[in-house]
């Protein structure tokens, strides 16, 4: 991991005061909403793989399991956002939205 990348999972970190997005437990690791895998960097770019905004705070496996949401039409709306011309704060709302109704989603489903 590169300083400039812990600089940014610090203010992660720091933005969910250390909580999981999920539950609110205290968070150690980073979910990323869609996956860094090979596939998802040719499909939707490098740059909103490794985009912090594409990062939430999570406390453990499961919960990292329920904000990934996939290659579907949540990852394309997400990828629009990060690339889009809204301020920081307004992408990482639109962005909770949506992983929100992907965890709702998740749950209901089992």
């Amino acid at each position: 991991m590169t300083a400039k990348e812990k600089l940014q999972l610090e203010e992660l970190y720091e933005h969910y005061n250390y909580r999981c997005f999920v539950c609110g437990e205290p968070a150690n690791q980073r979910a990323h909403i869609i996956g860094n895998t090979n596939l998802n960097r040719k499909l939707f770019g490098q740059g909103v793989v490794n985009n912090p905004l594409n990062w939430l705070p999570v406390c453990s496996l499961e919960c990292n399991k329920l904000c990934d949401v996939g290659r579907n039409e949540k990852a394309e709306r997400i990828a629009i956002v990060i690339n889009s011309a809204m301020f920081y704060e307004e992408k990482r709302e639109g962005i909770e939205t949506i992983v929100k109704e992907n965890i709702t989603e998740r749950k209901q489903n089992g």
